[in-house]
This record gives structure tokens, sequence and C-alpha cells, in this order.
């Protein structure tokens, strides 16, 4: 199988890569440190002309007519940059409310115009017509619609009737909150969201390859330009092997992410199995090498002004979204081994 990207997918990922240098970049972002909401509604648009928040929904239902393997490539790139915004929930939402038929709410959230906030169960929680129980809401600043998501299914509610208190959050771009839902009604429900949960596990695991593949391109660029004893730090042996190490961290990740998306979208019966998988190993190489990068980037590596701690805050955020470590490792552990 090839896991390379076409040279259609490569123009995507050029065009992605080009907007994000232009408008996200993280030291102007560093003025929203802490902020409630870190989009900006004009810029929001304009992704949402760029058709990002449609890009793996079919024609018929609104969408660019791309598919999961699409949408990951541009996950990857949102990981890479650190981008903060509720780029998944609006994914998400917007398949969640195209497929129930609701095509005006759809409609407004491909456009930019409703931004989605991502509520995910604290303890127990119950989702049919009405929602109950206590969420964790990612990125609820300015929110327009909350997209609930438990182990029975997810659904779109409106946040106006709800109070979300502030949480102190790891990561100052990505605002946390916390909710109590008691039968609140869905706007849209999905009962059985097995298949959305496993795209956005997908999309996720997508995000995290990038943060590895970034903090590993980050380590080498500066081992090569750093100077020390008027060598290349990234001469000496213990500098290379770390950069080495993170290079096959990223590119073990990025290859079981690009395959599971593979697997999800031509329905083979292993693709749980192949995106748990994609999600741990992606999880554990985001995190060691936004960790290692700090480290070969010596003194300025651990000062505010430098990213490098952007993608230490970001990787831990993600590993907790749509699952974490221990549930998607229990997971895997629960699917057949793939033929």
């Amino acid at each position: 199988m090839d896991l390379l990207p076409t040279a259609e997918q490569d123009e995507i990922i050029t065009t992605v890569r080009s907007q994000l240098d232009r408008d996200f970049d993280l030291h102007s972002l560093a003025m929203l440190d802490g902020a409630d909401c870190v989009v900006d509604r004009a810029l929001w648009r304009r992704c949402a002309e760029l058709g990002w928040f449609g890009l793996g929904l079919s024609e018929s239902l609104g969408g660019v007519g791309y598919t999961l393997v699409e949408e990951a490539l541009l996950f990857a790139e949102l990981g890479m940059h650190a981008t903060p915004g509720p780029f998944l929930p609006t994914v998400l939402g917007a398949r969640l409310a195209a497929s129930a038929g609701d095509g005006e709410l759809a409609a407004a959230i491909l456009g930019g115009e409703r931004l989605v906030a991502l509520a995910e169960p604290e303890g127990d929680a119950t989702l049919t017509t009405t929602v109950t129980g206590t969420f964790r809401v990612t990125d609820h600043g300015d929110a327009d619609l909350l997209l609930v998501t438990t182990d029975a299914g997810a659904a779109l509610v409106d946040p106006a009737a709800v109070t979300i208190d502030p949480l102190p959050s790891i990561d100052p771009l990505v605002p946390l909150g916390v909710t109590t839902l008691d039968h609140l009604s869905a706007l849209v429900v999905l009962e059985d969201a097995g298949d959305l949960r496993l795209r956005g596990t997908v999309l996720v695991s997508a995000e995290l390859a990038g943060i590895a593949t970034a903090t590993a391109e980050q380590s080498t660029e500066y081992a090569k330009d750093r100077e020390q004893f008027g060598r290349p730090i990234g001469s000496f042996q213990a500098v290379k092997h770390r950069c080495t190490d993170m290079a096959v961290r990223a590119e073990a990740a990025t290859s079981l992410v690009r395959y599971a998306a593979l697997s999800v979208v031509d329905g083979l019966a292993d693709a749980p199995f192949h995106t748990h998988a994609a999600r741990a190993v992606a999880g554990d190489a985001a995190i060691a090498n936004a960790q290692v990068n700090v480290q070969n980037h010596g003194g300025i590596g651990f000062t505010w002004e430098h990213t490098a701690h952007r993608f230490v805050t970001r990787a831990q955020v993600r590993t907790r979204t749509m699952g974490d470590r221990r549930e998607h490792l229990a997971l895997l552990l629960a699917q057949p081994s793939p033929s």
C-alpha cells in the first residue's frame, strides 16, 4: 500500500501550510494566551471558504468531496503549526448535522458562521434526545454549539442555556471549561456514533503525528545552525542520535495514521484496531518528541518566547482529547488481531 500523498494531496498540504504560515503564527498568537476565545471570526470564515471544515464530507452533504485521508493531512498540518481553534468539533459537528439531515445547521458550521466547542464526559453521562452529565468543554469561548460525545452517541446542543465555568488549562491557547447538563434538549442526535468517534480519533492522531514531525524538524534545523566549540551541535553523537530517534518516532506515527485513515475509508473490519494503534503511537511520539525538542534547544528551549513549549502543552492536551492513552490501549487490546 502506498502511504505517500498523491500530487493532488500534496497540493492540499501546500495550500493549508501556506495559510497557516501566514495567519496562525505562534509568536503573533501569543497575545491571546489565557483568553476565553482564541478564534478570530473573520479568519475562521476564511478557513471555511478554503473548504477545510467539509474537506472529507461528500458533495451531496455540502462538503468538498474528499475523504478522511485528506482530512488527516489537514490535521497533521494543524499539529505541525500547533494551530489553536475548534477544528475537530467543527469538522465532526458538520458531519453530524449533515448526516442527520439538518442541512441548514450543517451549512452554518461549514460556512464558519457557528463555532462548535467539544464537550467530553467527566464521569457518567446519558444521551438520548436530551443530554445529562458533567462535561469538560474545549474551546468554549464564544461557542454557538456544543458537540457532546459519549460512549452512547453524539449530539449538538445549544450552550446558551447552560453555564460553562472556566478551568485552568496547561495550554494557554486551548481554553477549557466544565459544565453540568441536566436533560438539556439536543438539536441533533446520533445514537450510534461509533464511526464519528473513530474518525475523530484518526484526526486527533494526525494532529499528534504532526506535532511529532514539527518538533523533529525544529530540532534538526537547530542542530544544523547552532554551533558549539566551532562545530554544529548536530555533529555531536548525543544530539545526532536524539534527532534520529525523533525522526523515527514521527515517521512511525505518520505512517500508522495514514494507514488507519485508509482502513476507515475502505471500511476494513480491523479499522478500529489500526485507529487505536495509531492513536497510542502518535500520542507517545508527540509527547516524547516535544520534550526532547526542548532539551535539544538548550537554554533557549526553556524560555517563553521560543515556540518549543507550545508543542509540549499542545501534545498534553491532545492526548486527553477523544479519550486518553489508557482508554485507547484498552480498546486496542479488546480488538481482534488484524488479518
